[in-house]
């Protein structure tokens, strides 16, 4: 019987379960990697050197590669976006993490000494990030089950934190998505009393109700570009007709990037429902 651990990580499993390409040899030793394994995974074509104290997969991402030469890694907003949390654009600019603090070519750099938590990664985005953008990243940590909302309230109950905290306040662990989420910002912003998930008999959750009065659905392709969400969209649709509810379906590419046109169109709706009912 092999005496090896089966819930222990090969080399490569562990890289490719930081949601990276490349990895540094001083993490993979700490979770559990060993000299020896290391070896036989690069004479084996599992994981090749792409930089001093740096292994990366056979076909690694060449940003990885060149913040592993620059002894730097992904950081801030756009390790965010690699472990899965919602960020509505990547910076142009990668943020990159790095202990000697000197310059990266084309990157932004923070200065960061040993691993990063996420809440180190969420605190830098609160930093770097607008109030919307840090928003979707934070409410998704919560919303994906990475972190609580007290956890979040612990970690920024500094004298510094007060932009954090307000952040916190706005967020709705009900969001199914970075479109609801920023949708509903900019409502609120503009003063509309906002419900999220609001539930219609025989149709399900509408993603926004806005002033009580017309529902938003904030429509992204990867479900609603398939046979069976188009479906499901005009099974919805049809009774929202029949029960005389007002509805809007907005792309979530205008939500997260022309939101201007989305609060025109609301707007403009609410308008028309008003003049109808007097």
């Amino acid at each position: 019987m092999s005496s090896q651990d089966p819930k222990k990580k090969s080399p490569e499993e562990y890289i490719k379960a930081t949601f990276a390409t490349v990895a540094r040899r001083k993490d993979l030793v700490a979770a559990g990697c060993t000299d020896w394994e290391l070896r036989q995974a690069e004479l084996q074509g599992r994981i090749k050197t792409v930089a001093p104290g740096h292994f990366g997969l056979p076909h690694a991402d060449p940003l990885d590669v060149f913040l592993a030469q620059h002894q730097g890694r992904r950081t801030c907003l756009n390790k965010a976006k690699k472990i899965g949390l919602w960020v509505i654009r990547e910076p142009e600019q990668t943020h990159v993490a790095v202990a000697h603090g000197r310059p990266v070519p084309g990157c932004v750099v923070h200065r960061v000494r040993g691993g990063q938590t996420l809440m180190d990664i969420l605190r830098q985005c609160v930093k770097c990030g607008t109030e919307v953008e840090a928003l979707a990243v934070l409410e998704s940590a919560v919303v994906l089950g990475k972190c609580t909302i007290p956890e979040l309230r612990k970690e920024f109950s500094g004298r510094e934190d007060t932009a954090a905290r307000a952040i916190i306040d706005m967020m709705d662990p009900q969001s199914q998505s970075i479109a609801e989420t920023v949708g509903r910002y900019y409502m609120r912003k503009a003063g509309y009393n906002v419900q999220g998930q609001f539930h219609v008999k025989d149709v399900g959750h509408l993603d926004l109700l806005v002033e009580g009065i017309l529902g938003v659905e904030t429509d992204g392709e990867t479900y609603h570009n398939t046979p069976e969400g188009w479906e499901e969209d005009l099974r919805r649709d049809n009774l929202l007709v029949v029960k005389g509810r007002w509805c809007l379906r907005i792309p979530a590419y205008i939500v997260l990037h022309r939101p201007d046109i989305m609060m025109n169109w609301i707007s403009q709706a609410l308008d028309r429902i008003q003049g109808a009912q007097n």
